[in-house]
């Protein structure tokens, strides 16, 4: 959590599960086809909180069953049946008597294959954070995060700039980038980005003339995951992931604590390959046809 939900008001339990699937699609010179179904579980519930501390806890599990008879082209492997990125952690933030917030994040887990197969398929990362107050509603934003499964294979720093000059709008200016605007009660606009190639722009639509709790979505997505897949011969070695999507969708909310989404969209730019890093992107490369996508997620906070 960062100083944004800190100041936002005290954590509340929740949990989340959203499947989306992505039907069968031509795998380039293979002559086969790949698709999958994904499955997303979130949840977490603050275990001490005071005035100035907050300590949360949180859990998450995602699964990709896929279907295909792929092969890594350059190392003759069969794509995995199967790929599991399993974490929990800790997010613990203070706020200082000068109004200065710190915090830390501790994540463990294992992405991979076959989770927990060795300690190399485990993984552990983590970050930390100070916010500098500038004025009454900016800040100064200060970062150090680091992810075994993340594009940038060391701790990454950020410098931003917190800058809310209306109830509308707001901007971490820097790295991490987001930007929010609220040009009218009923539409919300968003921006995000992160190094490399993380990043979000969507829009978020109220229909009020037919119910306060019903909402339309739209965006466009640029992903990545990684693996450790167990029978690599380079520890370092990774299965990435990268695609772009455009997503449209409806979300019902029943009340403040629990809604319903559904939603569909167009997955394109889709590859797989192994090694280290970017650079290493036709390695084992296996390019997968764009397609449609569905999804359905339902989230309970207490």
């Amino acid at each position: 959590m960062g100083a944004a939900g800190f100041l936002a008001g005290p954590p509340v339990p929740f949990a989340s599960y959203r499947a989306t699937w992505y039907p069968d699609q031509p795998v380039s010179g293979q002559g086969t086809k790949l698709g999958y179904l994904q499955e997303d579980f979130l949840a977490s519930a603050p275990v001490f909180l005071t005035k100035t501390d907050q300590l949360t806890v949180r859990a998450s599990v995602r699964n990709e069953a896929f279907n295909t008879g792929a092969v890594l082209p350059d190392s003759a492997r069969a794509f995995p049946d199967a790929l599991w990125n399993v974490q929990t952690g800790l997010n613990y933030t203070h706020r200082f008597d000068n109004n200065w917030v710190a915090g830390g994040m501790l994540n463990l887990g294992s992405a991979s294959d076959k989770p927990f197969h060795s300690i190399d398929e485990m993984t552990i990362g983590g970050g930390g954070f100070l916010r500098v107050p500038s004025g009454d509603r900016n800040a100064w934003l200060f970062t150090l995060s680091y992810s075994p499964t993340g594009q940038i294979a060391f701790p990454v720093p950020g410098v931003a700039y917190f800058y809310q000059p209306s109830d509308r709008f707001y901007a971490t200016i820097g790295l991490p980038l987001q930007i929010n605007y609220r040009p009218i009660d009923d539409l919300m606009l968003d921006f995000s980005y992160m190094l490399l190639t993380n990043m979000h722009a969507g829009a978020t639509y109220r229909v009020s003339s037919i119910s306060p709790r019903l909402f339309l979505h739209g965006g466009f997505d640029w992903k990545n995951e990684s693996y450790f897949l167990a029978d690599r011969t380079d520890r370092q070695e990774r299965l990435f992931y990268y695609d772009k999507t455009l997503s449209a969708g409806t979300r019902y909310n029943f009340n403040r604590s629990m809604f319903l989404d559904l939603t569909c969209g167009y997955a394109f730019d889709r590859y797989y390959f192994t090694g280290r890093s970017l650079s290493d992107s036709h390695h084992d490369r296996v390019d997968v046809g764009a397609g449609p996508f569905a999804a359905i997620q339902f989230q309970g906070r207490w």
